[in-house]
């Protein structure tokens, strides 16, 4: 073959190679457009929510009065013996060494609770005790409501296992020692309050060394 020959023969293989590629480029599909691009919506569209929890009604039982019969109690060792008034007529129930708690008999849950613990171990002062028990209700319970914040004293509204509760809660320095060595908290239902705060003056103000 001459060099004219072979220079046709290059010219065409070139030629197939770019056509190839043409064809292959036309055949590719190609998106479908039918206008300006528009943002797709949810078959179900929804929304992060944090719906109320539903409350449950309180039980019926008579609310708390003030001026309840009162009797002297204690708590401790010989050591940090406290000595303190309690509603006469309640049963104390629990069996810790540290905490004691007073309720009405055959009341249920959650009417309400008088509840002391000696705290002298935690070496904290009252305010840090009242600043600590606001975080840890705002971590265990829900709908946390700050009603009175002292130095030494707190009220509080929150919902536990649905139901609306209330709290009253006191810090004592009984000995004068620079921290908290009883936490002093009475629980109950909204119609239990005035009660409830009469009954923490009584025993706030009636609590002394043993």
């Amino acid at each position: 073959m001459s060099w004219r020959g072979l220079v046709a023969v290059v010219a065409l293989l070139a030629a197939g190679i770019v056509g190839g590629f043409a064809t292959a480029e036309l055949l590719q599909p190609s998106p479908i457009t039918t206008g300006a691009p528009e943002p797709v919506v949810a078959e179900s569209p929804s929304f992060p929510s944090n719906p109320r929890p539903r409350l449950e009604p309180d039980p019926p039982q008579a609310p708390l009065v003030p001026n309840v019969p009162l009797r002297q109690v204690s708590l401790g060792s010989e050591i940090d013996r406290v000595v303190f008034p309690a509603p006469r007529g309640w049963s104390r129930i629990g069996q810790l060494s540290n905490e004691v708690k007073y309720k009405l008999p055959n009341n249920p849950n959650y009417t309400y609770v008088l509840r002391v613990e000696q705290v002298t171990s935690d070496h904290e002062t009252t305010a840090f005790m009242v600043e600590d028990r606001i975080a840890d209700l705002r971590r265990d319970e829900e709908q946390v409501k700050v009603l009175y914040r002292g130095i030494d004293q707190l009220d509080v509204s929150y919902v536990h296992d649905g139901y609306r509760r209330f709290a009253v809660y006191a810090w004592k320095d009984v000995r004068q020692s620079g921290q908290a060595e009883v936490e002093i908290a009475i629980t109950g239902r909204e119609v239990d309050v005035q009660g409830m705060r009469d009954l923490m003056l009584k025993v706030a103000y009636g609590m002394k060394a043993g």
